[in-house]
């Protein structure tokens, strides 16, 4: 189960670097929306159909509640204030469709037995796509620059960081039946997101017996210790590997790294930035062909994470020192029409032969 209008704003006809408003219209609709409550069912379905009017395809999305009973999020986060009409448009969407949801998926009446359903209905279903979108957007906010009052900035970063307060607001109501429980924030990140951004800080929300919310507890939440993520159990195979690809491919300058130091870095579950220094014997574009092609046995071995441990840097050429490799540089070597076809085969043949 999940939620078409918030994937809609990332995916859909609802992105804000697309979407197209007629100012006194807008005006006009944040105005009635501000009057409609928000800490009833009605009032969330009625401000959310106000603000879907000029989408009816999207307004088949909203339905009446099962339930009667309102639920607040129990968990919350510092959320940007927004300054211009769109910006308000887009927060009371994010902040009703939220609330709709969560209550949606609090009122599951596909959950019959929690011991069993719970995890696939709950963890599966719900927990699962939102995590999705989040790294999703996270991705996108850590990849491109935007200006501070940017709307699309704006928007996704909303949405972003709701979402982490809707993840563990559900998670929190089904904890005993789920299969993968995030404490922190921390742990949310090193698992599901690809890039290690800033992250919020998560409060939890404290309800009194009339289900208002009272006070807020911080939940703590430690950076992430910078690591790829690796998820293979022996490091024999990426050893050997390497190996062949420095004498296939020239993959590393051996006189400077040896391929114990690589499969060290990337190994390592703690990596102190600039500490290890990996100098490549091959072109960029190769190396990027190669870590791109075996990043599904990492966590995270991306290149925001590749230039975060200041440690790996491009063949030294005549007249052309070695560099330190960025995320920038990184992505602009990225592309299949950079190499030759019968080199990337020969690589991804060699790759299989350890990890088929």
């Amino acid at each position: 189960m999940n939620s078409k209008i918030l994937n809609e704003i990332y995916h859909g006809q609802l992105k804000p670097w697309l979407i197209s408003f007629d100012e006194s219209v807008l005006k006009e609709t944040i105005r009635e929306v501000s009057k409609i409550q928000t800490n009833t069912l009605q009032g969330n379905e009625n401000r959310l159909k106000r603000l879907l009017q000029p989408f009816p395809d999207l307004l088949k999305n909203v339905k009446p509640f099962v339930s009667v009973s309102f639920h607040h999020l129990s968990f919350t986060c510092p959320l940007s204030e927004p300054n211009n009409l769109q910006q308000h448009f887009f927060k009371a969407l994010i902040d009703a469709e939220i609330l709709r949801y969560y209550n949606a998926t609090l009122s599951n009446q596909l959950i019959k037995d929690p011991s069993l359903d719970v995890s696939f209905q709950i963890g599966v279903k719900s927990l699962k796509g939102i995590a999705v979108l989040a790294n999703e957007i996270n991705n996108e906010l850590s990849e491109k620059e935007y200006e501070p009052n940017d709307l699309t900035y704006f928007t996704l970063d909303y949405l972003k960081n709701s979402l982490l307060c809707l993840y563990f607001s559900i998670q929190s109501n089904f904890k005993a039946n789920l299969l993968d429980v995030f404490e922190s924030v921390s742990d949310f990140y090193m698992y599901n997101m690809d890039n290690d951004t800033e992250m919020v800080e998560l409060k939890q929300v404290v309800l009194d017996k009339n289900n208002k919310p009272v006070v807020t507890v911080t939940k703590p939440s430690e950076p992430p210790k910078l690591s790829f993520g690796c998820k293979l159990k022996t490091h024999t195979a990426l050893q050997s590997l390497f190996d062949d690809l420095c004498v296939d491919f020239n993959f590393l300058n051996e006189e400077k790294t040896s391929v114990e130091t690589l499969v060290e870095l990337l190994t390592s579950s703690e990596i102190v930035p600039n500490k290890i220094k990996i100098y490549l014997g091959c072109k960029t574009t190769v190396f990027v062909f190669i870590i791109d092609s075996i990043g599904k046995h990492f966590q995270r071995l991306t290149q925001t994470n590749i230039e975060k441990s200041m440690s790996f840097y491009s063949k030294e050429e005549q007249n052309k020192p070695a560099v330190l490799i960025t995320s920038s540089n990184f992505s602009k070597s990225r592309g299949k029409s950079k190499m030759k076809t019968e080199t990337q085969e020969a690589i991804l043949e060699t790759i299989n032969r350890y990890f088929p």
